[in-house]
């Protein structure tokens, strides 16, 4: 029997499946345990399904049962649905600001909870993931930018240690702002995990708001409105550019995104103008005026 099936009889349901850009099946339809409309996702892996219903149960009352599938080792929660709605149309300073005070309200609200991923070790872990890359010119960049930002290692590590406090959304990005009842939410919360905030603005400034300086404004005075602010140096929040940097090296290598490739290569790109080591197009030279916020 499928896990689809299973669900269905144990649930007392016929859901359809929501298609999702994670490897997780996600799936809706009326309970007739519950009465409701539910929302039930599939887990493969058990860490992201504790995080998810840990960040949950924390800032909601969403949760109405979660379960393993014995015959499938999957990991199940099963949620109220919220009806959510796509964000349409194109990104303004209004909307932006919107954004940085949702992403506060999350760092402000969510407190840390029993086995979180920590995130810790970074400088190991990018070494470690570096090497790991296929691309041998990609790995070659990376390890050149990586021998720059050990050189000042004591000073960013330091600055970590005192200011990653937050727990991290750790997958910030248009596609998980959604409405719910006419109002901006965050939804997703399976990434979730301890870091410095700075780290949850980097893909969208880069991916959504593609260095849009007046809309990473926005954001960020939006964020401050909470009371949150960004307190690691710049060239802290260089070398997490850099970490996302080779996350998104490693991704890609997998599964083949020559867009999300490119942002990647772009917040290289960043890394060395900031290290003073030279542009790799003109528009490098100023970009991390666009992006450091102290």
């Amino acid at each position: 029997m499928e896990t689809k099936e299973i669900l269905q009889e144990k649930l007392k349901v016929t859901l359809t499946q929501i298609t999702h850009q994670s490897l997780n099946s996600t799936f809706v339809g009326y309970s007739e345990i519950y009465k409701q409309v539910i929302f039930v996702k599939v887990f493969s892996q058990e860490g992201k399904f504790l995080t998810e219903k840990a960040v949950n149960q924390q800032i909601n009352t969403r949760v109405l049962d979660s379960f393993v599938v014995k015959q499938t080792q999957q990991f199940v929660l099963v949620m109220k649905d919220l009806a959510p709605t796509d964000v349409k149309g194109q990104i303004t300073p209004d909307l932006a600001f919107k954004m940085g005070t949702q992403l506060a309200r999350f760092h402000r609200n969510v407190k840390p909870f029993s086995g979180i991923y920590l995130n810790n070790q970074l400088f190991e872990k990018a070494k470690s993931d570096s090497n790991s890359l296929q691309n041998e010119e990609i790995k070659s960049r990376l390890l050149q930018v990586l021998a720059l930002f050990t050189a000042q290692k004591a000073d960013i590590e330091k600055d970590l240690i005192a200011h990653a406090t937050a727990v991290l959304h750790g997958d910030v990005g248009l596609r998980n702002y959604k409405i719910v009842r006419g109002h901006l939410r965050l939804i997703d919360f399976e990434r979730a995990r301890m870091g410095v905030n700075y780290q949850d603005f980097i893909k969208l400034f880069y991916q959504d708001f593609r260095l849009n300086q007046k809309l990473i404004a926005s954001f960020i005075n939006g964020y401050r409105k909470c009371g949150e602010e960004v307190a690691v140096t710049p060239l802290t929040q260089s070398f997490l550019i850099f970490i996302t940097a080779i996350g998104i090296m490693k991704y890609t290598e997998k599964i083949v995104d020559e867009p999300f490739k490119e942002i990647g290569k772009q917040m290289l790109a960043t890394c060395f103008s900031f290290l003073g080591v030279g542009s790799h197009d003109s528009d490098n030279a100023n970009m991390h005026a666009l992006i450091f916020t102290n």
